[in-house]
Protein backbone atom coordinates (compact mmCIF):
# COMPACT_ATOMS: atom_id res chain seq x y z
CA UNK A 1 0.00 0.00 0.00
CA UNK A 2 1.49 3.50 -0.73
CA UNK A 3 2.62 5.75 2.42
CA UNK A 4 1.95 9.14 2.63
CA UNK A 5 3.98 11.49 4.94
CA UNK A 6 2.52 13.49 8.26
CA UNK A 7 4.31 16.15 9.55
CA UNK A 8 3.36 17.81 12.52
CA UNK A 9 3.46 20.94 11.05
CA UNK A 10 0.09 20.12 8.75
CA UNK A 11 -1.93 20.04 12.11
CA UNK A 12 0.00 22.75 14.16
CA UNK A 13 -2.46 25.37 15.38
CA UNK A 14 -0.06 28.19 15.87
CA UNK A 15 1.26 28.27 11.81
CA UNK A 16 -0.26 29.61 9.13
CA UNK A 17 -0.81 27.58 5.73
CA UNK A 18 2.16 29.29 4.11
CA UNK A 19 3.88 27.43 6.95
CA UNK A 20 2.70 24.25 6.46
CA UNK A 21 -0.17 23.31 7.49
CA UNK A 22 -3.15 22.11 5.55
CA UNK A 23 -6.19 22.03 7.71
CA UNK A 24 -8.11 24.95 9.19
CA UNK A 25 -7.30 26.10 12.35
CA UNK A 26 -10.21 24.63 14.11
CA UNK A 27 -9.53 21.29 13.06
CA UNK A 28 -5.88 21.92 13.74
CA UNK A 29 -3.99 21.66 17.29
CA UNK A 30 -1.75 23.56 19.43
CA UNK A 31 1.78 21.60 19.76
CA UNK A 32 1.43 18.30 18.47
CA UNK A 33 4.04 15.94 19.00
CA UNK A 34 5.26 13.05 16.28
CA UNK A 35 4.35 10.50 19.13
CA UNK A 36 0.82 11.77 19.92
CA UNK A 37 0.25 11.28 16.00
CA UNK A 38 1.66 8.01 15.47
CA UNK A 39 -0.45 6.67 18.92
CA UNK A 40 -3.34 8.35 17.01
CA UNK A 41 -2.61 6.63 13.25
CA UNK A 42 -2.30 2.99 15.43
CA UNK A 43 -5.47 3.40 16.46
CA UNK A 44 -6.54 4.67 12.96
CA UNK A 45 -5.13 1.30 11.63
CA UNK A 46 -2.83 3.01 9.54
CA UNK A 47 0.15 1.28 10.18
CA UNK A 48 2.22 4.25 10.93
CA UNK A 49 6.10 3.98 10.55
CA UNK A 50 8.14 7.11 13.31
CA UNK A 51 10.81 9.00 12.09
CA UNK A 52 12.11 10.52 14.51
CA UNK A 53 15.43 12.49 12.68
CA UNK A 54 13.44 14.04 10.22
CA UNK A 55 13.53 17.68 9.72
CA UNK A 56 10.35 19.40 7.55
CA UNK A 57 11.92 21.07 4.73
CA UNK A 58 10.51 24.75 5.53
CA UNK A 59 11.90 24.61 8.98
CA UNK A 60 15.65 22.77 8.28
CA UNK A 61 17.07 23.53 11.77
CA UNK A 62 14.39 21.57 13.92
CA UNK A 63 14.13 17.53 13.87
CA UNK A 64 10.49 17.45 14.82
CA UNK A 65 9.84 13.91 13.12
CA UNK A 66 7.69 12.92 10.80
CA UNK A 67 5.31 9.64 10.38
CA UNK A 68 4.47 7.87 7.38
CA UNK A 69 1.43 6.22 7.22
CA UNK A 70 -0.66 4.10 4.59
CA UNK A 71 -2.65 6.14 2.33
CA UNK A 72 -6.46 5.32 3.01
CA UNK A 73 -8.45 8.60 1.08
CA UNK A 74 -7.17 11.96 0.70
CA UNK A 75 -4.14 13.61 2.41
CA UNK A 76 -6.42 16.51 4.29
CA UNK A 77 -9.34 13.95 5.60
CA UNK A 78 -6.41 11.90 7.05
CA UNK A 79 -4.83 14.67 8.79
CA UNK A 80 -8.05 15.92 10.23
CA UNK A 81 -9.36 12.69 11.55
CA UNK A 82 -5.18 12.52 12.82
CA UNK A 83 -6.12 16.24 14.58
CA UNK A 84 -9.48 14.78 15.77
CA UNK A 85 -7.80 11.95 17.59
CA UNK A 86 -5.46 13.81 19.13
CA UNK A 87 -7.81 16.05 20.91
CA UNK A 88 -10.24 13.35 21.89
CA UNK A 89 -6.95 12.01 23.25
CA UNK A 90 -5.74 14.72 25.52
CA UNK A 91 -9.63 15.21 26.39
CA UNK A 92 -9.05 11.86 27.84
CA UNK A 93 -5.84 12.30 29.82
CA UNK A 94 -7.21 16.03 31.20
CA UNK A 95 -10.28 14.11 32.49
CA UNK A 96 -8.30 10.90 33.86
CA UNK A 97 -5.67 13.33 36.07
CA UNK A 98 -9.10 15.02 37.89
Amino acid sequence: MKKIVIWPAYLTAGQTKREGRIISRRNAVKSPKVEEIEKVTKMLNLEPVLEKEKAYPKTHWDKSGRVLVNKVGRKGEIVKKIAKGIKEMREKSKSAKR
